[in-house]
């Protein structure tokens, strides 16, 4: 059976003809699992959940020069099962790695796996990989507990308990189209034409190597947790300046964006997820969409002035999210700057994690944590993922007593230690606009007492001065 792709899947189908050995749209959940287990009953759950989502057993091709999805019969997902002996923690890392980075052949093979990483009868990981042209992550996280609440029953003999689905991911597709046929798609267009107008779609970041011609869509990743002293003047210091933690967190990464560039007008997307999604139903898709926010610091612009402008073009642009931004270079006449991908380069990611779902919690919790779920012992595992798809990439997972940042960047742009100081600059724009929202953010020093030492020292070659005897570098 064909099927329509959505915008967004279009645009990734592109990207995938573009770079088909990349990894960097590959989004993974792997898993500890530490109990016995009964292999027969988890390889009929794989076929039973893929059975309820069409989406995991459906290849993506051309027909007549139109990218379709073609939904199969099945025989696309099965568990693949790697007796691995006693590894290490390390060594079983990387064999996972090897699962994440294999790439996908669309047309044929579809665009998912489950591979079970065995060290023992009792001692396992599952790798799920997919291509993000399928699922975003929180549909990952659906089609996993699908699998495993299948797992479960099969195991005590039952049948999966799963409320029938009522819709599937075309429907979103065609509820896609009748907007963007609608008269509504106009004023959306026109919103964000306005939005977008006259900004620089390049932003000139400090880079370490030239822009290549054509994005290799290579990346590596810089992970820190905030430091519990910001972490925990998060949530009044955004109370105080009339917004959200994670939009105060984004405004300041406008902040660190301009500081590091210069540039008073640019854009960055924002990745939200569109509303008329049918995560809510249990469907597994790929819904989401990045939006574009425009980041503008006049020359006396305090933290305050810009979280009120972060707040309100949020507010507004999440009103009106369902407008595929993939469609938006074409809407505004841009053409593509050699190696950019046209609208804006630099992208955040912000996830809050409250009462969701066990693995959601369990996977922004990241390594080592652990969890119960469907009669199972789960562990948490982080492993490299969607790399290298924007020269910078924040995300940001905050629970009620920490904040995970990743900062993921093109390799073909960025050293990691290039990405390690933007992280310190970040940390210390934060605990300015802590201290004080209403002071001017081009009057922040970005550097520590340290790196100030550390830089002075390099300039004069003299090691016994330090950052107290010379106040002139910020």
């Amino acid at each position: 059976m064909e099927r329509a792709l959505s915008v967004g899947q279009e645009a990734l189908w592109f990207v995938n003809r573009m770079a088909p050995d990349s990894a960097a749209y590959h989004l993974v959940y792997a898993v500890g699992l530490h109990d016995r287990l009964d292999l027969p009953a988890l390889g009929r759950a794989v076929r039973e959940t893929a059975q309820r989502h069409d989406i995991l057993r459906s290849t993506f091709t051309e027909i007549d020069g139109v990218p379709r999805r073609v939904v199969r019969d099945g025989g696309l997902l099965r568990l693949e099962v790697r007796d691995v002996g006693a590894v290490s923690e390390d060594e079983l890392a990387a064999l996972a790695q090897i699962e994440v980075v294999r790439p996908f052949r669309l047309p044929t093979d579809g665009p998912a796996r489950l591979v079970l990483l065995r060290r023992a009868p009792d001692d396992a990981m599952l790798v799920f990989v997919c291509h993000h042209i399928a699922l975003d992550g929180p549909s990952q996280v659906l089609v996993l507990q699908d699998l495993l609440d299948a797992y479960q029953a099969l195991r005590e003999g039952g049948t999966p308990g799963w409320a029938p689905l009522t819709a599937g991911y075309h429907d979103f597709v065609a509820a896609e189209r009748r907007l963007l046929d609608s008269p509504r798609a106009a004023e959306l267009a026109g919103y964000w034409r306005e939005v977008c107008a006259d900004a620089q779609t390049v932003l000139d970041l400090p880079v370490d190597r030239p822009r290549l011609g054509r994005p290799r869509l290579l990346g590596g990743t810089h992970v820190f947790q905030m430091p519990p002293d910001i972490v925990d003047e998060l949530i009044p210091a955004s109370r105080a300046n009339r917004t959200t933690p994670a939009r105060y967190l984004i405004g300041l990464f406008q902040v660190l964006l301009y500081r590091c560039s210069g540039q008073r007008d640019f854009l960055i997307g924002c990745a939200a997820t569109s509303t008329m999604g049918l995560n809510r139903l249990g469907v597994a898709g790929h819904f989401v969409n990045a939006i574009p926010l425009r980041t503008r610091v006049g020359p006396d612009a305090s933290f305050r002035d810009v979280f009120a402008e972060t707040n309100g073009q949020l507010r507004e642009g999440m009103a009106r999210v369902d407008y595929p931004s993939a469609l938006l270079p074409q809407e505004l006449g841009l053409t593509r700057t050699s190696g950019t991908s046209g609208l804006f380069q630099v992208l955040t990611t912000t996830l809050t994690v409250g009462r969701q779902s066990p693995l959601l919690t369990l996977a922004a919790a990241g390594h080592g944590a652990t969890a119960d779920y469907a009669g199972l012992r789960l562990s948490g595992h982080d492993l490299p993922q969607q790399e290298g798809q924007f020269d910078l990439t924040l995300e940001l997972v905050r629970d009620r007593t920490s904040v995970r940042c990743a900062l993921k960047y093109d390799t073909d742009l960025f050293d990691p230690a290039t990405i390690a100081r933007l992280g310190g600059y970040y940390r210390q724009l934060i605990r300015a606009a802590h201290a004080d929202a209403g002071r001017p953010v081009a009057e922040v020093p970005l550097l520590d007492a340290d790196e100030r030492a550390r830089l002075l020292a390099f300039a004069t070659g003299r090691s016994d001065l330090t950052a107290a005897s010379y106040g002139g570098l910020k």
